[in-house]
This record gives structure tokens, C-alpha cells and sequence, in this order.
């Protein structure tokens, strides 16, 4: 190459550099988990987006004989029935004797609604999904129907493992599990 070309690339290179700007600063995206703070029982939980169908207001419900105690009845939602089912005898296996439940937390199983009681409501939460902890301490009440979770401050949210959830055989079947059979013996 000829000594004029090569000095016009240095000048080329001293002028881009005289007039460059510096690269921004890469912006690191950080993974959120993001999902609803809720309680069931006084058990602060979170419940991750997606999972929820809604939340409603407690249904008025008409008790169903012979159901487990958990089940508070049937109610109407959207103009169909809808079991509700007590969150607080569901996990704490004894009944809640304060305010009503004012809230449930609506899921879906195979096209089928129903409504679990929530004993608080707060808000949409995030997380750095770095920080989830698997080994989360967990009430023990609740522990068979988590995954890990997040602390906030002083608190250890637990994440509600929905599935889990509805897959649990207690939980699906609320037929009352003793039978009572009413035998008519006639005397010859």
C-alpha cells in the first residue's frame, strides 16, 4: 500500500475517535418472578401469575350433606355452581371463628371451578428469580403444597405449588370417607 493511503486511514481512525461516542452501558435484564401475595389461614403465600383465575368475593353458599368439613357448600359464580372450599379447615384442620372470609382465590381443574376462602390479600409481588430459596422454611401445615419460595423483609412468602394442589387426593375428594349404611332387618 502506498504511504498517502495508509496516512489517510490514520486520519480516518483519529477523527472516529476524536468524535466517538462510548458504547451505552449494556442494561444486565434481571428474571423476575412475579406473582399475587395472598393468605390462607394467616399463612402469608404467593401464588404465581398465571395460576389464578381470579379473585371473587365469597359466594353466598348452600352446605352440601355429607362433604368433608372443609367444604363450606356450593355457591354461584358467572351464573354456575362453584364448590368453596374453607381454607382454614382445609390446611389447619379446624374451623376459623373470626370474621367472615371475604375473598377466595378462584382455580381451575380440568374446565371445573372452585373457590378457596383467603384470609388476606395484598398485592402483585416480584422477585429476582435468583433469589428463590427451595429450602424456605414453610409452615408446616402448608409444606406438602409448596415449592420454594422468597423472603420479603421478615417474612418468608412461600410459593403455592397450585398443582400440587389440586392433585392431592384429600383435596379432590370431598366425599365424607365414612358411610353410614342403614340396614332393614325384617323378623320371620
Amino acid at each position: 500500500m502506498s504511504a498517502r493511503l495508509l496516512q489517510s486511514f490514520d486520519e480516518l481512525e483519529r477523527r472516529y475517535n476524536a468524535g466517538a461516542v462510548a458504547a451505552p452501558a449494556r442494561d444486565l435484564q434481571v428474571e423476575l418472578w412475579v406473582g399475587t401475595c395472598l393468605s390462607i389461614a394467616g399463612v402469608p403465600l404467593l401464588v404465581a401469575e398465571g395460576e389464578l383465575e381470579e379473585i371473587i368475593e365469597t359466594p353466598k353458599v348452600t352446605r352440601i350433606p355429607g362433604t368433608k368439613p372443609w367444604v363450606q357448600g356450593v355457591g354461584s359464580h358467572l351464573g354456575g355452581p362453584i364448590p368453596v372450599i374453607s381454607g382454614d379447615v382445609f390446611f389447619r384442620k379446624k374451623p376459623y371463628a373470626g370474621r367472615p372470609r371475604e375473598y377466595c382465590m378462584l382455580l381451575k381443574q380440568r374446565g371445573f371451578y372452585l373457590a378457596v376462602t383467603l384470609s388476606g390479600l395484598e398485592r402483585d409481588l416480584k422477585f429476582p428469580v435468583g433469589a428463590r430459596d427451595m429450602a424456605l422454611a414453610v409452615d408446616p401445615d402448608f409444606a406438602a403444597y409448596t415449592l420454594g419460595g422468597f423472603v420479603d423483609g421478615e417474612r418468608n412468602l412461600a410459593i403455592l405449588d397450585i398443582e400440587r394442589l389440586l392433585a392431592d387426593s384429600d383435596f379432590a375428594n370431598a366425599a365424607e370417607s365414612e358411610t353410614i349404611t342403614h340396614e332393614v332387618v325384617k323378623h320371620d
